[in-house]
């Protein structure tokens, strides 16, 4: 287990700025990847960045070297190093397997068991696949992880509607309107999954749906489904026509400045409300000292308080008693890859001494005998191997790496 290292940057605990120049674009990860793995010596290195939080996985053949892994994504990202180790938590080994089940499940989200995270632990192994620095054991780790995630949300409320940041950003605006979006113009950019969800949710509460993106293709299965649809050029004046604008892009630069935002003739009745969802952030955060502008960004929704009602405190327990089953369930597999090895060498020690004792104990014996001796021979290794075989596993799972080393040698010449 101490091969396995964790370090975590949450967006709950760091300014957004900070995150922001963390976070890693899925094509970004193309050269991180691989560039991250080599600045840390690790065998394998697999990264989840999303809006809330930047982590980085590794495994090292040897010792785990955490500190290696903050020097490294400091250096990649060009950052001081003391900046990033202030920022950072460092985990190991058994913690570090705990925390990303938990964010899987949406344990450690600011909008308590929300879906989307499971779906960005499955990207990130992809990632980490293609471009060659992923292994058996993180593939197994983000798998475990995404399981969890689906054990959960089918024992819990977590799986009902509302559980994700896009749900919690088109409630705020709802909330902002007496609780529903009749009669109001909702301008949605993008359509990744998090646009799409925004636009369904807020299409549910009475809204009329605009989708603004830049490949039409990919925004027309929200025009399917009765939303508008315009090209991402004419951003400046669907954000004229509109009452509130929530942003849900991947795109690693700013969509709109305080400029273009200036241009916009305020409205007497009311505010225009941009939410943005990104990180990095779609909207100039200096949009806020605009008259007639309401900037909401991803630390004003950790503010607003998305807390879990009494109701799902049942919940809660359920999904942390599910972690650790997965949990355990990781490390038993863990365990027995881990002492894989040992228990090869103690049977390929037992099998010489078995040989050697056959030789010798055949030595005189007819032919047509000796397959008999040989055979009541190896029963008899058999029976002895399995006690010490059966204690070195208990080894492994307990992680006395001292006991292993002395079972897996313990029938060498």
């Amino acid at each position: 287990m101490s091969a396995l290292a964790c370090v975590s940057v949450p967006g709950c605990r760091v300014p957004l700025n900070l995150l922001e120049s963390l976070s890693f674009t899925p094509d970004a990860l193309v050269e991180a990847l691989p560039d991250l793995r080599d600045r840390t010596g690790a065998d394998q290195v697999c990264v989840v960045s999303t809006c809330e939080r930047t982590e980085v996985y590794a495994c090292w053949p040897a010792e785990a070297d955490p500190a290696a892994l903050v020097r490294a994504l400091a250096a990649h990202r060009d950052l001081p190093l003391e900046v990033v180790q202030d920022a950072a938590t460092q985990l190991t080994g058994t913690d570090a397997v705990r925390h990303l089940l938990r964010v899987a499940a949406g344990l450690e989200s600011f909008v308590l068991g929300e879906r989307d995270i499971a779906g960005q632990v499955r990207r990130a192994a992809e990632a980490s696949r293609a471009t060659g620095t992923s292994g058996l054991e993180l593939d197994r780790l983000t798998a475990t992880a995404v399981h969890t995630s689906r054990r959960v949300h089918r024992s819990t409320s977590f799986g009902e509607d509302g559980r994700s940041v896009a749900a919690a950003a088109v409630n705020q605006a709802a909330a902002d309107n007496g609780g529903d979006l009749a009669g109001r113009r909702v301008l949605v950019v993008g359509a990744g999954h998090v646009a799409t969800e925004v636009a369904h949710v807020a299409a549910g509460l009475g809204a009329t749906v605009t989708v603004c993106n830049r490949t039409r293709r990919h925004a027309q299965r929200l025009a399917t489904a009765g939303a508008t649809v315009v090209d991402l050029t004419l951003l400046t004046e669907a954000l004229a026509n509109t009452d509130v604008a929530i942003f849900g892009t991947a795109a690693p630069h700013r969509l709109i400045d305080t400029d273009r935002l200036a241009r916009i003739r305020p409205r007497e009745d009311r505010d225009l409300l941009l939410i943005d969802l990104c990180v990095p952030r779609n909207v100039d955060p200096r949009a806020r000292r605009l008259p007639g502008i309401r900037l909401v960004d991803l630390a004003n929704l950790r503010r607003s308080g998305t807390t879990a009602a009494e109701s799902v405190v049942s919940d809660v327990r359920r999904a942390e008693d599910i972690v650790e089953e997965e949990l355990d369930r990781y490390l038993r597999w863990l365990s027995g890859r881990s002492v894989a090895d040992s228990v090869r060498r103690m049977r390929a020690d037992l099998d010489a001494w078995a040989q050697a004792e056959a030789e010798q104990a055949t030595r005189g014996v007819p032919e047509e005998l000796r397959p008999l001796v040989e055979d009541g021979l190896r029963r008899a290794v058999l029976r002895l191997a399995h006690g010490p075989t059966r204690r070195l596993l208990e080894a492994a799972e307990a992680g006395d790496d001292r006991l292993v080393k002395t079972l897996a040698t313990l029938f060498s010449a």
